[in-house]
């Protein structure tokens, strides 16, 4: 919780050996590489934590999280999000990630491919309206096949939704400039800056936080895992 990196990693995997057969233990573990920058160490965990218990869908979800930042699918990606949205789908978070997981392995280019994504991501916004996500993909979406107009009005959307989702702002600042409205640009940027300026002093909070915790937990005695019984 305090997200002290090096400590949870190794808090994380004693906690795997002694319990190998949890899920949440893996996923865990998962968050803590990833934040620990191993991405794709930490994709597999997220992937067997999925095999453990498929119907949970929280090694999905912070899979498709991973996803959604990553530059490129993560291994495993793709194939256990594919099943999340099969095996879940009324749930918006399922059809979202997939629709990324897609988008980021093909993109615009396709035009199946992009006909696929825009059908899930317009199913997440049916099933879950308040969802920015899907809205601010489905911009993306837009503007890479040149449908400006409508990826202003998702843009909106996904605004609307969540008003400090900073992509979105920039995102709608650039639509804007390419619309001709100078003025609609420059409000955008600026309310994006003012997300940015805000995130930045909560990430300095939460260091010194970290600071502090990581002291704290070095003066404790170690942690030696035990099995229940």
């Amino acid at each position: 919780m305090h997200r002290a990196i090096q400590p949870a990693v190794e808090v994380f995997s004693k906690g795997v050996h002694a319990y190998p057969g949890s899920e949440r233990m893996l996923a865990g573990l998962g968050a803590a590489l990833y934040a620990n920058g191993l991405h794709e160490q930490a994709a597999e965990r997220f992937c067997a934590a999925s095999d453990l218990k498929p119907s949970d869908p929280t090694p999905y979800i912070f899979l498709g999280k991973m996803t959604q930042a990553a530059l490129k699918p993560l291994p495993c990606s793709e194939e256990k999000l594919a099943r999340f949205s099969r095996d879940q789908p009324e749930n918006a978070l399922a059809n979202y990630y997939y629709a990324v997981v897609v988008w980021k392995k093909a993109g615009a280019s396709d035009k199946p491919t992009a006909g696929l994504v825009e059908t899930l991501l317009n199913k997440a916004i049916e099933i879950d309206p308040k969802l920015p996500g899907p809205f601010l993909q489905l911009g993306i979406v837009y503007a890479d096949r040149g449908e400006i107009s409508k990826a202003v009005a998702a843009y909106r959307s996904a605004i609307a939704a969540n008003p400090h989702l900073a992509e979105a702002h920039f995102r709608l600042a650039q639509a804007y400039k390419k619309t001709g409205e100078p003025l609609k640009a420059s409000r955008e940027f600026q309310a994006y800056q003012r997300v940015q300026r805000s995130e930045a002093l909560a990430l300095e909070q939460q260091r010194r936080e970290i600071q502090q915790f990581v002291v704290v937990f070095k003066d404790q005695p170690p942690i030696s895992p035990t099995r229940e019984p």
